[in-house]
């Protein structure tokens, strides 16, 4: 099997969170065309020559460059790409040199990235607290193996430092341990919301298709609990729990069935949440908020965002103290 590096797949994983696209834009005689396009990171830009008299395509505002980026366009069919960055975020304007005094110029908008939550599903029957902890859940003479990639990120697709994950799955003859740990276990990402799962590919538990059940927590008091299913599974039509979104992207998979595979958690996970005055500090203050709410739905002291105030979100303000990261 090749295997890939971890903080590779992380920003691969990142730039697909949504799928990219393309953007075409034609040099005229003395314009873009068009002149204003709105793109998401990691989208790729091709200005191609059309007409007129050579052309740059270079960043910058008042035709002064900038630096960021800079092409020619001399001749018919000539182009020029680029990569829109997976930080990049609001205008960026660019001009020709050559026209620019003529207003050949144009503005690239960049949208905010915006990742869409890992759908939840259906935490089962066998989940037991407590597991150890450990990311290597196999056991002697396993197969076919599973090398799982990992990666946490949060609604504005950051990753999630540390994430807590919890795994657990049947064996491959479709049997799960409810009495030991046999195939579970749990384990944190490291600083790069990155973590890699070594286990076997599970097998078929009467009813259901291979999966494999998944909770994933952050720095706030919300769980995700879901399961990952693989894809090209006969038995995945069938089953009633299975969804496409929660496949893994298959890296690589040999004759023995052993796989390499990828999957990103996108969790909900407000960066300080226990924050309720939103004054950059959890202090004594929410715990106020949180006593002038208690026993209510009120939303102004649910620290917990679970809909109830109650001693949970209390706890939730005291394991926050402190200025927010």
């Amino acid at each position: 099997m090749r295997y890939i590096c971890t903080s590779i797949v992380a920003t691969l994983v990142l730039a697909a969170s949504a799928v990219a696209d393309t953007h075409t834009v034609f040099a005229n005689d003395t314009s873009f065309a068009p002149d204003a396009i709105d793109v998401a990171p990691g989208d790729t830009i091709i200005w191609q020559y059309n007409s007129g008299y050579p052309h740059t395509v270079t960043s910058g505002v008042a035709c002064t460059a900038d630096g960021l980026f800079h092409g020619e366009l001399q001749n018919g069919g000539d182009t020029f790409t680029w990569e829109v960055p997976l930080g990049a975020s609001g205008d960026i304007p660019y001009f020709c040199e050559p026209h620019c005094p003529m207003g050949m110029d144009g503005v690239i908008t960049v949208a905010d990235p915006v990742c869409e939550l890992t759908m939840t599903d259906v935490e089962g029957p066998y989940w037991i607290p407590g597991s150890p902890e450990r990311s290597n859940l196999r056991e002697p003479d396993d197969g076919p193996l599973l090398v799982l990639n990992i990666s946490v990120v949060d609604q504005d697709c950051a990753p999630v430092p540390e994430a807590w994950i919890d795994i657990w799955h049947a064996d491959a003859d479709g049997n799960y341990d409810k009495n030991g740990w046999g195939y579970r276990g749990h384990h944190f990402a490291d600083i790069t919301g990155n973590s890699l799962l070594e286990t076997v590919i599970p097998g078929f538990y009467p009813g259901r298709t291979t999966h494999i059940h998944v909770k994933v927590q952050g720095v706030s008091l919300n769980v995700l609990t879901t399961q990952l299913y693989f894809p090209d599974v006969p038995q995945n039509d069938d089953d009633f729990f299975y969804h496409p979104d929660l496949e893994v992207t298959v890296i690589d998979e040999d004759t023995d069935g052993n796989m390499q595979a990828e999957f990103t958690f996108i969790i909900d996970d407000p960066a300080c949440q226990a924050d309720l005055d939103q004054s950059g500090d959890v202090n004594v203050n929410d715990i106020l908020a949180v006593i002038a709410a208690f026993n209510s739905p009120d939303p102004s002291g649910d620290a917990t965002l679970d809909g109830w105030v109650d001693v949970n979100d209390i706890l939730a303000v005291i394991n926050a103290w402190g200025p927010c990261p």
